[in-house]
């Protein structure tokens, strides 16, 4: 990946245990920066944590937090800790909600304690958008999430810009599309389940009807733009999409991924979610024009080295 010259900083990752934060951790130390990764390990797995990353095994709601930040003294937090699955939050919505509303409360009240942050990027995400008839979605809709998972994104989002505007904290906000890519084996999200399905051989069980539609970032692409965002000494309180051209329903993705991988892929609608929102994708011109960021890796790629990087996970 190319350098985003970040230089030798000390920066702390919550949820750097995860999917996207292990990926992010991997950069930044490759980068040569001293980084902290705080996480729960609740979904996120210690294997992900690069060797060279101090770790601390502390959920974001804990008082504890405070203390590391204070201990650590960082430059530059990624917050990414947080209940990130949309059936477990309509499942369990107070524990959803405490972490992705009280989690960033916390995490942010240690910045402003702290008092010397260079960047805070916090991630939110495109479901902190909710339901709209208007696409693709832009940084200026409102938030108007409607279910447990989406009103707490929405909410976390609009709280990190309320410290930005009262305390003057260097506040920047990314809101993803749905990632994709090695080092997520979340095998309820679409991708690492076909591929399960395509390693196993067995049957994908697609939980909608199939018809919803999303939009698909290869994650190394997401960790260049918030490690770019981080270095933007602007536009502090503001949100960025980040996104892709790949906008697919599920039968698309299965589809494209059989001729991806050249293979078939049996698979059985079963239509039993609920509270999804039916269509969505993000206009991430802001992300180009005033990041110069945009998406490098192409969809097939992507979906290559994913199945690779699963395969070798699995032991196949």
């Amino acid at each position: 990946m190319e350098n985003m010259e970040i230089k030798t900083k000390k920066i702390l990752v919550t949820g750097g245990a995860g999917f996207i934060g292990s990926n992010l951790v991997n950069e930044l130390v490759e980068q040569k920066n001293k980084v902290v990764v705080i996480d729960n390990l609740s979904s996120g797995r210690k294997e992900n944590i690069n060797s060279k990353a101090k770790f601390y095994k502390i959920d974001v709601r804990s008082k504890k937090l405070r203390e590391v930040f204070k201990k650590e003294n960082p430059n530059v937090v990624f917050h990414l800790a947080a209940e990130a699955i949309v059936g477990d939050a309509y499942q369990k919505p107070f524990d959803a909600i405490e972490t992705n509303v009280m989690g960033t409360v916390n995490v942010l009240e240690a910045c402003r304690k702290l008092g010397h942050m260079e960047a805070i990027i916090v991630v939110s995400s495109d479901k902190a958008y909710g339901k709209s008839k208007n696409l693709p979605y832009r940084e200026d809709f409102p938030l108007r999430g409607d279910h447990p998972y989406d009103v707490s994104k929405s909410s976390a989002d609009l709280i990190a810009r309320a410290y930005f505007s009262t305390y003057g904290l260097p506040i920047l906000i990314t809101r993803f599309s749905n990632v994709f890519g090695p080092g997520d084996m979340n095998l309820s999200r679409i991708i690492p389940g076909i591929i399960e399905s395509v390693i196993k051989n067995k049957e994908f069980l697609i939980r909608s009807d199939g018809k919803m539609i999303r939009e698909y970032t290869y994650v190394k692409d997401i960790v260049l733009g918030c490690i770019k965002l981080s270095n933007y000494k602007k536009n502090y309180g503001e949100a960025f999409n980040f996104g892709s051209k790949n906008i697919f329903n599920v039968i698309e993705i299965i589809n494209n991924i059989e001729k991806i991988l050249d293979v078939r892929i049996g698979y059985k609608v079963l239509n039993i979610t609920k509270n999804e929102i039916p269509k969505q994708y993000l206009d991430w011109t802001k992300a180009k024009e005033v990041l110069s960021w945009q998406p490098k890796t192409s969809f097939q790629d992507g979906v290559k080295e994913t199945f690779e990087w699963q395969k070798r996970r699995q032991k196949f």
